[in-house]
């Protein structure tokens, strides 16, 4: 048949060879495995959490630091890669470790630093909190010892930063001396007795800075403040005591704030640590975990001698904690530049200098760079790819900055960096950082510290810059050849994408706004250009940034960068802020075919008589508004081809620009989190499950899942809902993409009796896209627990394509549809013997080789028994099993002009006097506005286009709405805001008037108003919804659903 296997080498006689290779090495203490081709083999190492001695074997793992050790008695002179493979594990570390020259892949090979397949390894630099006891039962504070000789400014719980405790205070009960504060509210008084008031910290954030400053004491109304930090963080722009925005105040770091569920406190004395837990948390099995280390991982040699051909895949980064500005301050300038050390500045400072003066731009040159977690410098053709980094006290990835922000002491010189594929969350820090600010990163005095040719792509940073706002996902400062592409970016304080530095005053020329501040006094005026051009920004998503400071925007610029592209990005929901803000001094940019949506001004220049901003190109963009101060011909700007879009119809280069920004098919299984809920992973094969929301991921390097003959494999990896399949049920989902492992590698969907019984249970049922054999429909005609018939379509049919199996008694039917919406049969229906009258359903991918790891990605999995219909705008799940109704998604919103969600629903059900009631059980909470709860419209599939349209939902944080479509535009543009999950809801058709009501216990029911939408026919659909309103995919569940 046409899946004919072609194994010129069997099992045994290849593991015979490699046993045989094995011996030739076993001085060495590894094993040669044979690699993706005949021509090329790799050293393999093998590490274990708990491995000992030298053999590093995969029966006798090693440690790593002795892999380490073993690589550099390996790599003088390499003729194939060494890899190590790391096994699944926490790896906790006492240092950081290091990888110089002599860890380097020599002769063009690598050495690679990876999980093995099927493990998500943790490096980390943090210890383990337990014998959690309880210290005050009144307040609920516990605590737990955690050893002396460290400090902490941050805490993880459950893998989230928790807020160290913090007391809020009005500016106005402060006055700023020269020294510190004085009070002048008497309710601070309580602040004279803290026990440690020498450990706490003023707290300030203000418009673009997020600055830190260090108390020495506090007495008789007087806080001390330490120096030099105090006057650093006192003079210059958006200062600590003259934010350009009275953002909060807070006094932080001492036990007596301990207040508010989720805030810890650290005794370092006693080695006491003070957490008051939220709610749900059982401190008998909370996870805390408490860093030490201040950087985890350090890549970098010399100039003469750098690091090369390291890579790194599959780890997980954690656990550190930057200690800096608990002495020294964290005097923020902008995106991790900060102010140290003592300079001369006014006597008057506090007035004079709180929005520049000279003595300020002495500072200038001299700014300090935060370090980053994982540091490269003084290298080349370093890769990360697949990586997480979580949990970190400071930024996570730092690329060529400046000595001061490397632990090695040798900043810059890096060339050809790749970071693909990899997750930044939770850190207190931004994303990645490339580039440095001093003299030696824009003029270097040595061309090997030249910061250049940086592939940043298919990242997905989110919730960073959680301690630091002043942070970004993406800054690359200055950098030759950078290419920024694919990533997706949200939920951020402050801007999404970064690109420059210096606003324009070490450009060619200089600034005469610098001459006229007295930089030059300090620094040169630099003769020729900056390191910064050819750098490339483009087809990434950016949204919900912005979300607490200002003046930044989706995608920010500063200074010249000749060559230099901002092309086909996605940018929305930026609260308002700009789309692409030209800072001073930039120059020399193209943007281009952008698109941009619920924002404020969609491009801005900073454009005054003395900066250089300016010789911008801006060419057809789609913009919501024409809210812009960059205009053609001015300054030498061209703009030209806007195309205006203000009723959310976007035209199709437009939605062909967003469906493309953001990571690519082939890397979202690098970027997903583990399978939650209601939804379970297993493997007979090593794997890796993910899941974002509506989309999953399956990685494996599988045999195949077939039976006949004579072959025996069932090796597959699957995302499922335990026995969600009954007589009438279907499952459908979109395979976005499935990797080319093999010709019959399958991605698709899966109906069986246990999908955890690989090999023996039956009932079983596949339909999969394959890259060359089309669609193909297989099934178990024996009950032996195989799959053993098999029929397809053309080849022509592939990815990405919607594959569904339908469930009639003991017969099964399989479809498949190009556009989601026409489904044509596969072959014929088939009677499965021995199927059980309820099964497992959900998504299956076999890579079809051993040899090559393949990957699926799937969005839109639908599990759904009549009479409900499933239905998503976006990539979403819909789950129904034992009568309740899981929906779990992204989407921006349904409200104007977004209309995102996913639903379970009944066509047609409603009629002119029905009675549609739902009990919301729960909903995640990715933002305070995700609504979960009950939807009419006269087409529930008609997202953005039909009418009749009126909802009624329930929210994390503002309570119940009812929400509708007054003027027949298929968008919710009224709403009437009247609990929290888990609450019943229910809608009354009366005529063409809706009333919306909601109750506690089912019983009392509390009206929530009264709508007429507009088009209504007299029979609508009627169904649950949910929308995360927020990049952050969310989960709501439904039950007890009726329509009367």
């Amino acid at each position: 048949m046409r899946q004919t296997r072609f194994r010129t080498l069997t099992r045994a006689r290849l593991r015979a060879c490699l046993a045989a290779v094995a011996l030739l090495t076993a001085s060495a203490g590894v094993v040669v495995a044979q690699a993706g081709s005949a021509s090329a083999a790799t050293t393999t190492l093998h590490v274990a959490a708990n491995g000992t001695g030298t053999a590093c074997s995969s029966s006798q793992p090693c440690s790593l630091a002795q892999a380490k050790t073993t690589v550099r008695a390996l790599n003088d002179a390499m003729t194939s890669d060494i890899t190590i493979e790391v096994a699944n594990g926490t790896y906790r570390l006492t240092a950081p470790l290091t990888f110089t020259s002599a860890d380097s892949g020599t002769g063009g090979h690598t050495v690679t630093w990876k999980a093995a397949l099927g493990a998500r390894p943790v490096l980390t630099g943090a210890v383990k909190a337990t014998g959690w006891t309880l210290h005050d039962s009144g307040k609920n504070i516990w605590q737990a010892k955690v050893g002396t000789g460290f400090d902490t400014r941050q805490l993880y719980v459950n893998g989230a930063l928790a807020t160290r405790a913090r007391y809020g205070i009005s500016r106005s009960d402060l006055t700023a001396t020269n020294t510190g504060y004085t009070f002048t509210n008497t309710s601070l008084n309580f602040l004279n007795g803290l026990a440690n008031p020498g450990r706490t910290e003023i707290h300030g954030i203000g418009s673009f800075t997020d600055r830190y400053s260090p108390v020495a004491g506090i007495s008789n109304g007087t806080i001390t403040m330490n120096q030099p930090a105090w006057n650093d963080n006192t003079f210059g722009y958006d200062t600590l005591t003259k934010p350009f925005r009275a953002g909060p105040l807070y006094i932080e770091n001492a036990y007596e704030f301990l207040d508010t569920a989720g805030e810890w406190y650290l005794d370092n004395g006693t080695g006491t640590l003070y957490y008051k837990p939220a709610s749900g948390q059982n401190m008998s099995t909370v996870d805390v975990e408490v860093p030490k280390l201040q950087s985890l991982i350090q890549v970098g040699g010399t100039y003469a001698s750098p690091a090369t051909h390291i890579a790194f895949s599959g780890l997980q980064f954690s656990g550190t904690s930057w200690l800096s500005p608990s002495s020294n301050g964290y005097a923020s300038q902008q995106t991790g530049a900060y102010l140290s050390g003592t300079w001369d500045r006014p006597s008057d400072a506090l007035t004079s200098c709180q929005s520049g003066c000279q003595l300020f731009q002495a500072t200038r040159p001299h700014w300090s760079q935060m370090p980053a977690a994982v540091q490269v410098s003084a290298a080349d053709h370093i890769t990360f790819t697949g990586n997480r980094f979580s949990q970190l006290g400071q930024d996570g990835l730092g690329i060529g900055n400046d000595a001061n922000a490397h632990a090695t002491g040798v900043g810059l010189g890096a060339d050809t960096i790749t970071a693909t594929g990899n997750v930044f969350t939770q850190d207190a820090g931004g994303g990645i950082v490339v580039g440095g600010l001093q003299a030696d990163a824009h003029h270097p005095s040595d061309t090997r510290m030249t910061d250049q040719n940086i592939t940043l792509s298919n990242n997905l940073i989110h919730d960073v810059a959680l301690d630091y706002r002043d942070m970004t996902a993406v800054l690359a400062t200055y950098v030759s050849g950078a290419t920024v592409t694919h990533n997706e970016v949200y939920n951020l304080p402050y801007s999404g994408i970064n690109i420059g530095y210096g606003w324009g005053a070490n450009d060619a020329g200089g600034s005469q706004d610098y001459v006229n501040r007295g930089l030059y006094n300090y620094q040169p005026v630099y003769t020729t250009a900056t390191t910064a051009k050819n750098n490339h920004i483009t087809d990434n998503l950016i949204h919900h940034v912005m979300q607490q400071m200002n003046d930044g925007g989706c995608m920010y610029t500063l200074s010249a960068s000749p060559g230099s592209t901002l092309e086909r990005n996605s940018c929305h929901d930026n609260k308002n802020n700009i789309g692409i803000y030209h800072d001073e001094g930039s120059r020399n940019f193209t943007d281009k075919n952008n698109v941009f949506r619920n924002i404020g001004s969609w491009s801005h220049e900073n454009a005054s008589s003395t900066n250089n901003t300016g010789a911008l190109t801006l060419t057809d963009n789609w913009v919501p508004s024409n809210w812009s101060n960059i205009t053609n011909g001015n300054r030498g700007d061209v703009v030209g081809g806007t195309v205006l879009v203000t009723n959310g119809d976007w035209p199709s280069g437009a939605r062909t620009v967003m469906d493309n920004a953001g990571i690519q098919p082939a890397y979202r299984p690098l970027t997903t989190d583990p399978v939650t809920a209601p939804y379970s992973a297993y493997s007979s094969t090593p794997a890796n499950t993910g899941q974002s929301g509506g989309r999953f991921t399956i990685t494996d390097a599988g045999a195949d899942n077939w039976g006949a003959g004579g072959h025996h494999d069932d090796a597959y990896g699957t995302v499922y809902q335990a026995q969600a399949a009954v007589n009438g049920t279907s499952v459908t989902a979109r395979v976005d993409n499935v990797d080319n492992s093999h010709e019959w590698a399958k991605a698709g969907v899966v109906l069986r009796n246990s999908l955890t019984g690989s090999g023996s249970s039956p009932g079983y049922a596949v339909v999969a896209a394959t890259p060359s054999h089309g669609v193909t429909f297989q099934w178990d005609s024996t009950a032996d627990g195989y799959l053993d018939q098999s029929v397809s379509t053309a080849s022509t049919v592939t990815a990405p394509v919607w594959v569904r199996l339908t469930r009639n008694a003991t017969q099964v039917s399989a479809y498949y549809s190009t556009d989601g919406v026409t489904f044509t049969q596969v072959g014929s229906t088939v009677t499965l013997p021995s199927m059980a009258a309820t099964q497992d359903a959900g998504v299956i991918h076999t890579a079809h080789s051993t040899a090559t790891v393949g990957s699926a990605t799937f969005s839109n999995l639908q599990i759904v028994t009549p009479p409900y219909k499933a239905y998503s705008s976006i990539p979403a799940a819909v789950d129904q099993h034992q009568g309740v109704t899981s929906l779990s998604s992204a989407g921006i919103d349904v409200w104007v002009h977004d209309d995102d969600y996913a639903a379970a629903y009944r066509p047609g059900a409603a009629g002119s006097t029905s009675t549609v009631t739902v009990r919301v059980d729960s909903q995640d909470n990715p933002n305070g506005w995700s609504k979960a709860g009950l939807m009419l419209r006269n087409n529930i599939t008609g997202a953005g286009s039909s009418t009749g349209y009126i909802v009624l939902a329930v929210t994390p944080s503002h309570g119940v709405n009812l929400v509708w479509d007054s003027n027949s535009d298929g968008y919710l543009d009224t709403s009437t805001t009247t609990a929290t999950a888990p609450v019943w809801l229910r809608l009354t058709r009366n005529g063409t008037s809706v009333t919306g009501f909601y109750s506690t216990n089912g019983t009392t029911w509390i009206s929530a108003g009264t709508a007429t939408p507009s088009g209504a026919n007299t029979t609508q659909d009627a169904g649950m919804f949910f929308t995360a309103h927020s990049g952050t995919p969310g989960t709501a569940s439904l039950s007890q659903f009726t329509i009367s």
